[in-house]
């Protein structure tokens, strides 16, 4: 009557399972996150970093004055940001040799922009999406106003940067996708997951990569700030378990609020603290890759359950006498240790068959 086999069933497969977990740069934390992974039925991921490499480079500056200026003040308020746009900005900046200026004082709105002051620059500088610089006073020409529909409808990612309450211009940015973000996709929809994509970009920018993963319309949401994707993943949720895949600091609310969050290696540090599964490195095939194995994870951990009560339910009256009277059998107490030995032997066997 040695309870051996039900105390190993299940942490064995677990420790088991985390290790293989570990070797690819997994982390899951705690045995509860496996089970809930091998359960979620939706993936819900987030665009610029997730979906796409989150690198994006600087396409165009459009600029109603002087644009190697306009670039400057933009990256000069962006250098203390960790936004993959901020990053192209800088990045062109360091490409044209444009120095940066000293910043003051900032303030970051989460899914819209920053303002702040620069040394040197007399007014208040904001960098953002043109719908945020339009709440704060700031207001587009006829010809600006003109150049901003054309980018918009070419899809690409845009900021604006005005001084004060005039606007100075856009700069146009584009960020390719994963090279495996298709296959990882199309991976999860043959295990049967809904997937699905929330961006704080606009429409046009988010219709062409859903175009181009396979998107449904009703599964993309856009220029949406991180309350808003807290919204719209409990409406998701009503509907059974949801997965938040995210890697940015606004990705770090829904990754908390939702079933499973789970943050890409390469994100901020405070998606990864927030999140219940960590993905090191740059693959988006780990995220199906991940789900399976905690499916699998599961599928043993019901088997050896299953071995463990059927075992002992077997094995107990035999060794209690119940064949005695009619067969003449009894386990002799060697027997019965080295079937006791047996039930553990194979409970640990099968997890280890994990491996294979």
């Amino acid at each position: 009557a040695c309870p051996c086999a039900l105390g190993l069933a299940t942490p064995t497969v677990i420790t088991v399972s985390s290790g293989l977990a570990a070797k690819q740069g997994w982390l899951f934390r705690g045995g509860d996150v496996i089970e809930l992974a091998a359960s979620v039925k939706r993936m819900v991921f987030d665009k610029t970093g997730t979906l796409t490499l989150g690198r994006p480079l600087v396409d165009s500056v459009l600029a109603s004055g002087d644009p190697p200026q306009t670039l400057q003040l933009a990256a000069s308020l962006e250098q203390t940001s960790r936004h993959p746009l901020a990053h192209a900005l800088l990045q062109e900046a360091q490409r044209l040799q444009l120095p940066l200026l000293a910043v003051e004082s900032s303030r970051t709105t989460p899914g819209a922009g920053m303002e702040g002051r620069l040394q040197g620059v007399d007014g208040l500088v904001r960098v953002g999406s043109p719908e945020w610089l339009r709440d704060q006073g700031v207001f587009w020409t006829a010809q600006q106003q003109k150049t901003l529909d054309s980018a918009v409808q070419r899809g690409q990612s845009l900021v604006a940067v005005a001084l004060a309450e005039t606007p100075l211009g856009l700069v146009t940015v584009d960020d390719r996708l994963r090279p495996d973000a298709s296959l990882a996709i199309q991976r999860l929809r043959d295990q049967g997951q809904s997937v699905a994509m929330l961006s704080g970009d606009r429409r046009q920018t988010v219709e062409r990569v859903g175009r181009e993963l396979g998107f449904a319309d009703a599964d993309l949401a856009w220029q949406l700030l991180p309350q808003q994707k807290l919204e719209r993943l409990e409406l998701w949720r009503e509907k059974g378990s949801v997965a938040m895949v995210g890697d940015g600091i606004n990705d770090a609310p829904a990754l908390a609020a939702a079933d499973l969050g789970i943050a890409v290696g390469t994100g901020t540090q405070i998606a990864q603290d927030t999140a219940d599964l960590v993905l090191l490195g740059d693959r988006l095939e780990a995220v199906p890759e991940a789900l399976c194995l905690a499916r699998r994870t599961m599928t043993k951990i019901r088997q050896n359950l299953i071995w463990a009560f059927g075992y002992n339910l077997i094995a107990l009256p035999i060794a209690a006498g119940v064949l005695l009277p009619g067969f003449g059998l009894l386990l002799s107490p060697p027997l019965a240790a080295l079937l006791m030995a047996f039930s553990s032997v194979s409970v640990v066997l099968n997890a280890l068959s994990l491996r294979l």
